[in-house]
Formats: C-alpha cells, sequence, structure tokens
C-alpha cells in the first residue's frame, strides 16, 4: 500500500488572495480520511487568516474525490459513536466553509461521490467539467446520507427527485446538475480548476467585504444546517454499527454487490 506523509494529502497554495487546496490522494481516488479532511479545515482557517477573497477547492485534474475512505472507516463492532466521531469531522469543515467570509470555489473533475459531493454543495460556485457526475452511494453501503446532501437535495430539488439519489444512487451528470442549479458553470474535461481559478481571481479583485456580506444573506437558506448536522451525527451512530453497514462495508472492500438481508 502506497504511504504518504500527512503534509502531502492536501497541496495548499496562496496567491494574490486566493488560496487553492488541492486534494493530492490520487493512489486513493482523493478518498477523505481523517488527515485529509484536518488538513482542509486547516488550509481554510488559514485562509481565514490572511483575509483571503476566495478559495478554490479541486481534486486536480482527474477526479474530485471518491467520497469518504471507507477502509479507513471503523468497523461496525468499533462503538455506537464511532462512525459519527468520523463524521464530526466533515460536519466541521462543512460548518467552516458555510461560514467562512471567503467565498469557496468548487472544481470538479470526473466525479464528487458520497461525502464529498456534499463537501460540494456547500460550496458558493461550483464549476464541473462536462463529463463529471455526482453520486450519493451510501445506501448500496448500508449507510445513511451524510456531510449534509440530506439537507441540500431536498431543498434544492425536491423530494421525489433527491430520493432517486438518496434511496436508489442514481447519478447526475453535469448537465443535469447545471439544469437543476446545483453547480454554477461546465468547462471542458480537464479544465475546471482552471476555470474556478480565474472566477477566484475576479472575486480577489472585487469588493471582498460586501461578497461576504452577501455571502452571509444567501446563506440563510442554509438557517438550520448545523442543527441537521448534529441529528446526521446521530442517525450515523445508529446505523453505522448495525448488520446492513456492516454488509456494506465489507461488500464495498470486496468489491462486490452487497447481500442485505
Amino acid at each position: 500500500m502506497t504511504s504518504q506523509r500527512n503534509e502531502e494529502l492536501v497541496l495548499r497554495t496562496s496567491q494574490d488572495g486566493v488560496t487553492t487546496l488541492r486534494l493530492n490522494r490520487p493512489h486513493r481516488r482523493n478518498a477523505l480520511d481523517a488527515a485529509t479532511v484536518d488538513l482542509l479545515r486547516a488550509g481554510f482557517a488559514e485562509a481565514a487568516q490572511r483575509g483571503d477573497a476566495a478559495v478554490v477547492l479541486t481534486g486536480g485534474e482527474e477526479f474530485f474525490s471518491s467520497g469518504g475512505d471507507v477502509a479507513s472507516m471503523a468497523g461496525a463492532d468499533a462503538g455506537v459513536f464511532a462512525p459519527a466521531a468520523r463524521l464530526a469531522k466533515i460536519h466541521d469543515l462543512i460548518n467552516s466553509m458555510v461560514g467562512a467570509d471567503q467565498l469557496v470555489i468548487a472544481a470538479v473533475e470526473r466525479y464528487a461521490i458520497g461525502a464529498s459531493w456534499g463537501i460540494v454543495l456547500a460550496c458558493d460556485l461550483v464549476v464541473a467539467a462536462e463529463d463529471a457526475y455526482f453520486l450519493a452511494p451510501f445506501a448500496a453501503r448500508g449507510m445513511t446520507a451524510d456531510a449534509g446532501t440530506g439537507f441540500h437535495l431536498p431543498r434544492r430539488l425536491g423530494h421525489q427527485r433527491a430520493a432517486a439519489h438518496l434511496y436508489l444512487g442514481e447519478r447526475l451528470g453535469a448537465a443535469g446538475a447545471l439544469e437543476a442549479g446545483l453547480i454554477t458553470e461546465t468547462s471542458p474535461s480537464g479544465q475546471a480548476t482552471a476555470r474556478a481559478l480565474e472566477l477566484a481571481a475576479r472575486l480577489a479583485n472585487g469588493p471582498k467585504q460586501s461578497n461576504a456580506i452577501t455571502k452571509s444573506l444567501l446563506n440563510h437558506d442554509r438557517a438550520g444546517l448545523a442543527q441537521f448536522l448534529r441529528g446526521e451525527r446521530a442517525a450515523m451512530a445508529l446505523a453505522g454499527h448495525g448488520p446492513d453497514a456492516r454488509e456494506g462495508q465489507t461488500a464495498f472492500l470486496e468489491r462486490r454487490e452487497p447481500h442485505f438481508s
């Protein structure tokens, strides 16, 4: 198994009022383990301390993220609160993104799956490659929806369309996401990050303080998100140690279809 120093899991750069956070676990398809989420949170804190105008969140030119790192997750027998403890880190990250004065721009190549889709939904602007897709495979893994996907999708897609993604795991392509208002624009494949950086440069040269105020007004539609996430952790604690979660995680690691009883 490839080893990697923690500081290399997220590549952080800052220039001209723009911070870029690049996920850098290509051997795990940028899966989100605890160390990676901690580094993302630190990157947002540094951007806030510098007073940057924008943060670009990217996985590079190949893919955004395959979601939570199943191999690093606590097993079903690790205790009631073990799954919730992992999720608390992602919730801290999402709350910091939503509450930051910096505008957060996601650049999505190829896919954003599971928890990483939840993180994208918390961004202020999203550029997705034309061939990218979004997927919430929680049910197939015997888990409840996490990272705020259960909050954002029903409010923005409606109950029935959200249900197709959360219960049935249907994919949502970039064109459909654009039509539904879940992303800002599409770009040619391989150019999402470059386009996101262009938008970030415009923001850095714009009215930073009034944009921050506008963000706080726009985020009134996220009122109740923090409370929802607390409930989500309780749901994860309940579902995460049951037989469905055990079978879902085992099937994923064994690369087979799950067989729920």
